[in-house]
């Protein structure tokens, strides 16, 4: 019975570690329309459009290699998947004078 358990663990594992997502950077610019659709996003002008697609496509990359690494974690596009540089270190919390 224990081998059967350990089988049956063993295959949910398996099958979940092979749904990570990977995303083909030509289908950037749909995805990004999806994005910027399913989380209701708008942008002040196309400048700060562009500026957030660029981070998007960034994210995009940083996703694959996640999920391309060994590991039980699962990353994928969020709300947070066209934050810029400067965005995502001002979520982070504390910062100290001079940085």
């Amino acid at each position: 019975m224990k081998f059967v358990v350990c089988v049956f663990l063993f295959a949910v594992v398996a099958v979940a570690l092979g749904d990570k997502p990977h995303y083909d950077l030509n289908d950037a610019p749909a995805l990004f329309e999806k994005f910027v659709k399913d989380f209701n996003k708008s942008y002040k002008d196309d400048a700060d459009r562009e500026v957030h697609y660029q981070a998007f496509v960034k994210s995009l990359q940083e996703i694959n290699e996640a999920n391309a690494r060994p590991s039980g974690t699962i990353y994928d596009i969020n709300n947070f998947a066209d934050y810029t540089e400067e965005e995502q270190s001002n979520m982070r919390g504390l910062v100290l004078p001079g940085e």
